[in-house]
């Protein structure tokens, strides 16, 4: 899948994770974008159209500052199990910002 937000970078294939998008930069700094991340990204977007670029810049700053990041969209069932890297989801862009989405999923109202 294409990602717009991130086609600055090189977009590489990655065998063993067909899923999951693989990027390096210029400086050689890897990085990996789940699904689930981007999906969350997608959000703030739709709901924080204002702030996405501030979003935006600050993934970009972690993708400078670290030679090996996975953005997942969750800490605890992750798509990549990657020695040696780094592991963000989007609260831990969106928190720092001060930028909340309230989750209004919930379950559903009615009994079994």
């Amino acid at each position: 899948m294409k990602y717009p937000e991130f086609e600055q970078y090189t977009q590489v294939e990655d065998s063993e994770n067909t899923l999951v998008n693989k990027y390096v930069t210029k400086d050689g700094h890897i990085f990996y974008v789940e699904p689930g991340f981007y999906y969350g990204m997608l959000g703030y977007k739709d709901k924080k159209e204002e702030e996405y670029p501030r979003i935006l810049e600050a993934i970009y700053k972690v993708i400078e500052e670290n030679e090996k990041v996975v953005f997942t969209g969750n800490y605890e069932t992750p798509f990549l199990d990657k020695e040696g890297y780094i592991y963000r989801e989007i609260s831990d862009i969106s928190d720092p910002l001060c930028i909340f989405v309230e989750d209004k999923s919930r379950g559903s109202d009615y009994g079994d």
